[in-house]
């Protein structure tokens, strides 16, 4: 987000999409598990700053009808579309405006929640100042902040990177012709700089991978706008301290201090001198390059360390799922590994009430079980396989809590205060999201209702298009068959391109029901 009109953000909008760390149940849930007030989530106020179309502000709108939100971006392009899109989902409690954040005064009102994801590092100091300001004037009592930012040491390496495409995109003139040299710039130098074996080339294929598989968007604001300024941690808590706000929790993998070996804990803890220095070296043990902090008003009740107890008032929702092995063997008897999909990391486990716990979570998919649910059925897990339990109930009961709140500190499970609701069974006549159906009339990524970005293939985009509540899996089938017949659909048998409706009806018979059952799995259905 510039602070100057008519900026690369007018020209190159980011790729629309929410950010799940950001929503108000995250922060609600963490405020929780911290043991400090947060504001109720029906009927809160959420202010984001920096909200282009309004990708992430949307669909929280559509989830909590009764909580008001305001989003303010300098793009004026962008609101516009952002104010568009509300109109045509008719929402009613979402309001966006093309201001600078300067405007932005105590006549906005009070917020429970404040976000500003992908700003702050990206903008002039006076503006990063701003933001902050906003944070403490414009927080209700009990509010919650979040701001990202860029952060050293790890950001060094990155900013290195940085300044090398830069200086090889210098003469292009616009911003897609800069992205499409840098690639292939990276993935060159790479591969020729004289000593393979140092940490400079180590950097230089590290960084090319990245560049493969990111957007162009990402790429263009990332690594050449003129205003890209990562800090130390220490720094930003300081300033955020000078602005009245004070640290609560990192909104992705909060407990990573607690995943840390011994030793490197033990360190830490002899080093640091406070909050702002703890977080400081644990970003030197980690490498970070990336934050996500959740700020309050200072002089608040103090948080306290998180207790398994909290765990029994939230629900929780799978996100590591058993690998395939696992999963397909006979009996589970002996450890099982569950993996994080999408991201390094796994846990194994041969403990048979934390094992029913995952699998049952897994099962559920894409809901959440309260905890009460979640012990009824590890219990029922437990009978059914008639595995031992070494302990008692009440004491395997406590360790479960111990081990799921654990598992959410390191982001293998995810707790809520208000979980997602989105339809598990698919209805005579299903509902899509309408925000996703939306989405996918413009291409293949969409936002679930589990907050998440999901990549779809062409036929479930074509299905999940045609489900609006008005039509049967029969009808659907007819809809989809005539996008392949007017050829806005692809489709391929032995001898070629199929374009004929029987030919394409005889192929896509058994296709649409799966099709759904997998749109209902990636939380792409209403209820």
């Amino acid at each position: 987000m510039s602070n100057t009109p008519g900026s690369s953000y007018d020209e190159v909008p980011y790729v629309d999409t929410c950010h799940a760390a950001t929503h108000p149940d995250r922060l609600a849930t963490l405020a929780a598990v911290y043991g400090l007030p947060a504001p109720s989530l029906e009927r809160c106020r959420v202010l984001e700053l920096g909200c282009a179309r309004g990708g992430n502000l949307l669909p929280m709108a559509m989830e909590l009808p009764e909580a008001s939100f305001v989003g303010v971006d300098l793009s004026a392009r962008q609101v516009a579309e952002a104010r568009e899109r509300a109109e045509a989902l008719g929402l009613r409690n979402v309001a966006f405006h093309a201001m600078g954040l300067e405007k932005i005064d105590a006549g906005f009102g009070t917020f429970d929640f404040v976000v500003c994801h992908g700003v702050y590092s990206w903008v002039p100091e006076p503006v990063r100042e701003r933001i902050l300001e906003i944070c403490a004037a414009n927080l209700s009592a009990e509010g919650l902040a979040y701001v990202s930012y860029n952060t050293y040491p790890g950001w060094s390496s990155r900013g290195m990177v940085r300044d090398l495409v830069r200086f090889h995109a210098r003469s292009e003139e616009t911003p897609e012709g800069r992205v499409e040299r840098a690639r292939g710039f990276l993935e060159e130098l790479a591969g020729h700089v004289v000593r393979q074996e140092g940490a400079y080339a180590s950097v230089l294929k590290v960084e090319a991978s990245r560049f493969r598989e990111a957007d162009d968007t990402y790429l263009l604001h990332e690594f050449f706008e003129d205003d890209n300024a990562p800090c130390f941690v220490h720094e930003f808590l300081r300033r955020a301290e000078a602005a009245g706000l004070e640290f609560v929790a990192e909104a992705q993998a909060p407990g990573l201090f607690d995943g840390l070996p011994e030793s490197a804990r033990e360190l830490v803890s002899r080093w640091a001198g406070g909050v702002a220095a703890r977080e400081q070296y644990l970003d030197l043990m980690v490498n970070r390059t990336f934050r996500r902090t959740v700020l309050r008003r200072a002089g608040g009740p103090p948080a306290v360390a998180p207790a398994p107890e909290v765990v029994e008032r939230l629900a929780a929702r799978a996100v590591v799922v058993p690998s395939p092995v696992a999963w397909d063997a006979e009996g589970k008897d002996g450890p099982i590994e569950f993996v994080h999909p999408g991201r390094s990391g796994s846990i194994q486990t041969n403990d048979p009430a934390l094992k029913a716990a995952l699998l049952a979570l897994h099962e559920a998919r894409p809901a959440a079980l309260p905890f009460e649910t979640l012990w009824k059925r590890v219990r029922e897990g437990l009978a059914v396989r008639g595995a031992p339990s070494p302990r008692p109930a009440r004491e395997t009961r406590e360790a479960l809590r111990s081990s799921l709140l654990r598992l959410f500190l390191a982001d293998f499970v995810e707790l809520h205060v208000r979980p997602p609701r989105p339809a598990t069974d698919p209805a005579e006549r299903p509902v899509g999201s309408p925000f996703a159906r939306r989405q996918a009339a413009d291409g293949n990524r969409v936002t679930s209702l589990a907050r998440r970005r999901v990549e779809l293939d062409e036929l479930a985009r074509a299905v999940l298009l045609e489900l609006d509540g008005a039509h049967t899996e029969a009808e659907v089938l007819d809809a989809v068959v005539a996008r392949v017949c007017s050829g806005s659909l692809e489709l391929s048998d032995e001898s070629g391109p199929v374009r004929e409706a029987a030919a394409a009806r005889a192929l896509l018979a058994g296709e649409i029901r799966p099709a759904i059952e997998r749109l209902a799995r990636l939380a792409l259905l209403a209820g």
